[in-house]
């Protein structure tokens, strides 16, 4: 049982409060649960520390590009995925319709828009060892355990973790929400599996040969 129960209530199970216990479920890899808080200066949930000007510059690079960190790994993944989801020119309307630095009613603020808060992973293993999904929540230091919300970003079929944060992810942390966030391989789970009960079955079904009438290439 883990001492801080609050985050991981917000993914794993449903609890009302900080004192419910909660077990971590039999799927989650032991020992792969880990949280990390940013103060929302120096690094944040949101703009892995860059802020709304640092998305649209150039890439986030590594010290040593042959042994990235993983807080440098983060960033990259945040600016990479932010972007490809939103358009950053100031022509579109990014910085003063949307992004970052624009408030829940639409009003672009004099700041970077960073959100302070922890951010809490862990990994899904179906019990093959091949066929791991990543999970994350990220908390907002805004976030109130008496009037909890919690906001899903589960990202499309080509994508990370971060996939969706620049889209459901920021709604939901400028709106005090916690966000729950889930990497590709649930994502293609979700949308391929239909009534196959585990991401591993789904993969043996597509593992199977193919018939060979649905090898041959329809009459054109």
């Amino acid at each position: 049982m883990l001492k801080r129960t609050v985050p991981l209530c917000l993914v794993f199970a449903a609890c009302h409060t900080g004192t419910d216990v909660n077990e971590v479920p039999s799927f989650v890899v032991p020992g792969s649960v880990t949280s990390t808080p940013y103060d929302g200066n120096n690094d944040d949930l949101l703009t892995g520390g860059l802020g709304a000007l640092g998305l649209t510059g150039s890439g986030p690079t590594f010290v040593d590009p042959a042994a990235p960190t993983a807080a440098e790994l983060r960033k990259r993944a945040i600016y990479v995925n932010y972007r490809a989801l939103v358009d950053i020119s100031t022509n579109g309307g990014y910085g003063t319709l949307y992004g970052p630095n624009v408030d829940v009613n639409g009003t672009p603020q004099l700041t970077q828009g960073k959100i302070a808060g922890e951010e809490w992973l862990a990994y899904d293993d179906d019990g093959t060892g091949r066929v791991n999904v990543t999970m994350m929540v990220q908390v907002p230091s805004s976030f109130v355990q008496d009037k909890p919300c919690i906001v899903t970003a589960t990202s499309s079929g080509s994508r990370g973790v971060y996939g969706a944060i620049a889209t459901a992810g920021e709604w939901g942390l400028k709106n005090g929400c916690a966000v729950a966030y889930t990497d590709k391989a649930a994502a293609w789970a979700c949308t391929t599996c239909r009534t196959t009960p585990s991401i591993a079955s789904t993969e043996r079904a597509r593992a199977r040969p193919t018939p060979a009438r649905a090898r041959t290439s329809p009459p054109t």
